[in-house]
């Protein structure tokens, strides 16, 4: 017969064996160094490399990369979880072919902090997200993209979710960012404290192949030739976009487009932002909505428009 105490023994021991095995992380890569005097592919600290391609082999999964001073540290190709730290803007792309190209499977995760990367007015998109799993960018800069590419081309092939923070995306011929997933892809985005400046459109999420789902907010989109903040879906697809707390100002189109064909699911739905100055502040068509959630300043653009429904807030 078990006992009591030995009950509870037993019990403890099980809950003792489950928490270390919570404990236990996963398979962790290695501190990796880049820095502008480095060579070679050690990649640590007294022996540093100088470039991102060979400070991501030598992190492996899971590791961290470790900016040391600024420099052109070049475009990678990402196909890993791993966290890349060059604090306030120092690892540089200068140049067109610097590109970076992400491209990781279910379950990934990929934190990029301190990018600068520059099209230099050639053609091709800075970034672009093929897989799956989750992108987080911080303190991120990408401009200067010519022939209608873009500074970010979110397009997974599955599930995926990106995080951007305190980032700006300027002076794109195509979009700041395009959240467009591939065919069986779908996209989870969340923005804070970022800009979408002088581009053809600032934030755009088209739903022609998948689900897409955006939150922005403490964020601005000005000063583009298409639209500040853009949303489409055609028939059978759904697309939803929240702005809270944001500028949607001195925009050349509209400040806020929703078009929807069809059966296509199309929301915007903004609070407490300010659209103003735009030729058009709202613009909807088709299946279009744009829902207040209260709060908004819409004025002093040349055509308003006008909401087409409100949402009670809570």
């Amino acid at each position: 017969m078990t006992k009591h105490g030995d009950t509870i023994a037993v019990v403890g021991g099980i809950c003792a064996l489950a928490l270390a095995a919570a404990a236990t992380p996963a398979t962790a890569g290695n501190p990796a160094y880049v820095s502008r005097t480095g060579g070679g592919t050690t990649c640590s600290l007294g022996a540093p490399c100088n470039n991102m391609t060979n400070a991501i082999g030598a992190a492996g999964l899971n590791g961290e990369v470790i900016c040391l001073d600024k420099f052109a540290y070049g475009g990678v190709g990402i196909t890993q979880s791993v966290t890349i730290s060059c604090g306030d803007g120092l690892w540089e792309a200068p140049n067109s072919n610097d590109l970076v190209i992400i491209n990781t499977p279910s379950g990934a995760d990929v934190v990029i902090e301190g990018l600068v990367i520059d099209g230099s007015g050639l053609v091709g998109n800075s970034i672009i997200v093929q897989g799956q799993g989750a992108l987080h960018l911080r303190r991120v800069r990408s401009g200067n993209n010519g022939g209608g590419t873009h500074g970010l081309n979110f397009a997974p092939t599955g599930p995926a979710s990106l995080h951007i923070t305190d980032s700006v995306f300027y002076n794109n011929s195509g979009s700041g960012v395009l959240i467009k997933p591939a065919s069986g892809g779908s996209a989870n985005v969340h923005i804070r404290n970022s800009r979408f400046e002088h581009n053809l459109h600032g934030l755009f999420a088209d739903g022609s192949n998948g689900v897409v789902n955006v939150n922005m907010a403490e964020s601005a989109a000005v000063d583009n030739q298409g639209n500040g903040v853009g949303a489409f879906a055609p028939s059978s697809s759904s697309v939803t976009v929240e702005v809270t707390t944001s500028q949607i100002t001195g925009n050349f189109t509209n400040g806020i487009g929703s078009l929807g064909l069809g059966t296509g699911s199309v929301a915007v739905e903004i609070g407490n932002s300010q659209i103003t100055r735009n030729v058009n502040g709202l613009n909807h068509s088709g299946s279009g909505q744009i829902v207040t959630l209260g709060g908004n300043q819409l004025r002093r653009n040349l055509n308003d428009g006008a909401f087409t429904d409100s949402a009670a807030t809570q």
